[in-house]
């Protein structure tokens, strides 16, 4: 850091009429006019020859500059004249070159030097050539799933650096994260910063930290309410970042900064992969970013550590607390391997289902329903996406799964009211399974469609109208994964049991015409009568 100087009597002086000219060939005026807001460029500020304007935040405009004694490029932050009376926006900017020269990591904006000349405030910092994360949005839309692994393992390990020093960044937005040209991710900009215990950096309010200084978009419950603050507010706003690089749109869009705080307070977020609208995303970084953005603090990754050891595994090192450099492809490769390992249990849970089970409407959607009395994997309990809070009666959490129409929802059902409870729970699970199969195939996820049919239809206690509804969504999966053996049977199958319960049962054929349409009932070999009014997309809880 260094020490306050005066003005350089050699420094150039430049007309502010050429606010934003280059250093070369720019015409003189005196430095006393950048503090009416002229531009620096071309002037001398301490040993630092300023070349270009780079941007302005929301205190401070942005330069690069030549360090004179170091000769190397450097960036130079300049507290806005306006502000450079106002103590507590000193004490902001001082405090972020505070926090920020703590912590010496690749994945941070390095710190040079700090201090003032005459009536100026600034902070010399690492020159990254790149692009913010918002430009990059910008320019190129949402990120595939490779580069949003770079930035959530580049993002992860600066936050985890900031933790292991006590300090909170409160600001995780795609402004203050850097891509350089060599796909470095860099943390910047830590003047919201908390460190430890300071009172000096705990004002969290939204008049302090929010509104007059941009919106609570990215902002966590807990921050936008005032409450103390942790790294998990950090990882909350990472969560929300994630969702909005990777969906091309913020999980939450009011425009009212007060809308947004109440959104993030008690609103849930459409599903990533409906908003994405493809299949690119795979579920196991889904589920990560749904965990980051769960509204309890102890709901989240409970550390950037702990999300690190989600991403990379064992290639973290608990004793000395350093992390080997992994990137997009490794940590794709562990989380394969554990989704992989997921599937295959899932896999044993449905046989052991199917062979041992034999009392009527027992478990019925049972990969869904009992999770819970198999081990996993903890890593793999952390991959799972948000829960859904129990409602007082199956009925109400079925309007509840109606109402938000997503996977956690629906196998909420099973999960706070077993099936093998009563006879009531057992049809609601019925229906709730039918509808992830439904909502699958909306989603283009005919694998999973598959997979929860042929789990129903695997247990032999699977009430006849529940297993033909079924068997048609399994007819409708195989077609889409052009399984032409699997259409085969499951054509034949729906066929023969179309047959008996039209002559035993017409109300489960009404049930079937709720919930299949007649076209897609007309490529099961069916030609139903069906008032085009009674046509519906999905069952109903009858």
């Amino acid at each position: 850091m260094t020490s306050s100087q005066s003005p350089d009597p050699d420094a150039p002086h430049l007309d502010p009429s050429h606010a934003d000219t280059t250093a070369q060939g720019a015409p003189p005026h005196s430095q006393s006019d950048t503090l009416y807001g002229a531009s620096l460029v071309g002037s001398r500020l301490a040993d630092y020859v300023i070349l270009s304007r780079l941007g302005k935040g929301g205190m401070a405009d942005v330069y690069s500059a030549r360090d004179m004694n170091l000769d190397r490029s450097v960036a130079i932050k300049v507290l806005r004249s306006t502000l450079a009376k106002d103590d507590d926006y000193i004490r902001r900017f001082r405090r972020e070159a505070k926090a920020a020269a703590k912590l010496n990591h690749p994945n941070i904006v390095q710190i040079y030097d700090v201090g003032q000349s005459s009536s100026l405030y600034y902070i010399a910092q690492e020159l990254v050539e790149g692009q913010n994360l918002k430009q990059v949005l910008e320019s190129n839309g949402p990120l595939n799933p490779e580069q949003a692994i770079d930035v959530l393992l580049g993002v992860a390990s600066a936050l985890d650096a900031a933790a292991i020093n006590g300090i909170t960044h409160r600001d995780i937005k795609p402004e203050n994260v850097m891509r350089s040209k060599t796909n470095l991710i860099k943390v910047a900009d830590f003047g919201l910063a908390r460190l430890g215990n300071d009172a000096d950096g705990s004002r969290a309010d939204l008049t302090q930290a929010g509104l007059t200084l941009g919106t609570p978009r990215y902002m966590s419950p807990e921050q936008v309410q005032g409450k103390p603050v942790d790294p998990r507010s950090d990882l909350y706003s990472l969560g929300v970042m994630m969702y909005h690089l990777v969906a091309g749109q913020p999980p939450f869009g009011a425009d009212d900064p007060l809308a947004l705080a109440f959104a993030h307070v008690n609103e849930t977020p459409q599903p990533l992969d409906r908003v994405r609208g493809n299949k690119e995303i795979p579920e196991w970084l889904i589920g990560i970013i749904s965990k980051l953005l769960r509204k309890n603090p102890a709901d989240r990754f409970q550390s950037p550590g702990e999300l690190l050891e989600a991403l990379i595994g064992a290639e973290h090192d608990h004793g000395s607390g350093a992390r080997r450099f992994a990137g997009a492809a490794s940590a794709t490769a562990h989380l394969q391997r554990i989704a992989d390992l997921q599937k295959r249990q899932t896999k044993r849970r449905y046989l052991q289902i199917a062979l041992g089970l034999a009392i009527p409407f027992a478990l019925l959607g049972a990969g869904y329903s009992i999770g819970s009395a198999f081990s996993t994997p903890p890593v793999s309990q952390l991959l799972q996406p948000s829960t859904v809070p129990a409602q007082p009666t199956v009925e109400e959490q079925y309007i509840e799964a109606m109402i938000q129409n997503t996977v956690p929802a629906w196998r909420a059902i099973s999960q706070h009211f077993p099936p093998e409870e009563n006879a009531n729970n057992q049809s609601y699970s019925s229906k709730a399974s039918l509808q992830l199969s439904r909502l699958y195939l909306e989603q283009r996820r005919p694998e999973q469609a598959l997979e929860t049919a042929n789990a129903m239809l695997g247990n032999r206690a699977t009430d006849r109208k529940f297993r033909l509804i079924a068997l048609a969504y399994r007819f409708q999966a195989a077609q889409t994964l052009k399984m032409v053996s699997e259409q085969t049977k499951a054509r034949q199958a729906f066929q023969t049991l179309y047959q008996e319960l039209d002559e035993t049962n017409p109300s489960a054929i009404e049930l079937l015409n709720r919930a299949i349409s007649r076209e897609r009932q007309m490529t099961l070999g069916l030609t139903p009568n069906i008032p085009a009014s009674d046509e519906r997309s999905t069952p109903t809880t009858s």
